[in-house]
């Protein structure tokens, strides 16, 4: 069962099952049955996913579809196992799902950005809560493969490292002056992917009339 607390979601796991040496920390063990549990509702619900990742997160909306999906999904618990709770940030568990999208969605990167033109200022979605989402799609936006190999990565990987290494310029001139930005390694991933799913589908992150990130 999928329970909702505050910003929080816990997942109730009641089949016991084996857990990489890998993943062997709360940490870990928490974020591989995430994955694990991401991967499932993706490989039957893609149509629910892609609806929750239109929702702004945060909402109440989005919450609401988080939730639907577990309901409907529950068997995917019975799937990933683990025995007792697992409690995760709504963020996390969004960014999973969206990860899981995208890579199942598009196997291939995507084409790079023609060679000497200029990136167009990058308009953001004018939202405060969201400039975490709105600085990784700049990124997406200015820097398509090497976003897309990042996302490709497995956290904590020297794989993830060196793509961070070479995304790092991007990812800095994509930080609007003076902000603090709260996420976390995983968490980019997860943003990074639902930004390039939305970019490849044609799906706006955002009002046209969005703020300047430069």
């Amino acid at each position: 069962m999928i329970k909702m607390a505050g910003a929080s979601f816990i997942l109730a796991l009641t089949v016991p099952a084996f857990v990489p040496a890998a993943h062997a920390d709360d940490h870990d063990r928490a974020a591989y049955y995430m994955h694990s549990f991401a991967k499932c509702v993706v490989r039957g619900d893609k149509d629910s996913v892609a609806a929750l990742l239109n929702e702004k997160p945060g909402s109440a909306e989005a919450n609401a579809a988080m939730q639907a999906i577990g309901k409907r999904r529950s068997g995917c618990l019975k799937v990933v196992g683990g025995g007792g709770k697992l409690k995760m940030n709504s963020a996390s568990m969004r960014g999973a799902l969206a990860e899981q999208l995208y890579t199942d969605e598009f196997s291939s990167p995507p084409d790079a950005p023609v060679q000497g033109e200029q990136p167009i200022p990058f308009q953001g979605s004018g939202d405060p809560d969201l400039v975490s989402y709105d600085v990784a799609a700049c990124m997406a936006t200015r820097d398509p493969v090497d976003t897309d190999s990042f996302v490709r990565t497995d956290v904590k990987s020297e794989a993830e490292k060196a793509a961070l290494s070479k995304l790092a310029p991007t990812l800095a001139n994509c930080v609007p002056t003076g902000t603090k930005l709260g996420f976390d390694r995983e968490l980019l991933h997860g943003m990074a992917a639902e930004a390039l799913w939305k970019m490849r589908k044609g799906v706006s992150s955002g009002p046209a009339a969005g703020q300047k990130l430069d």
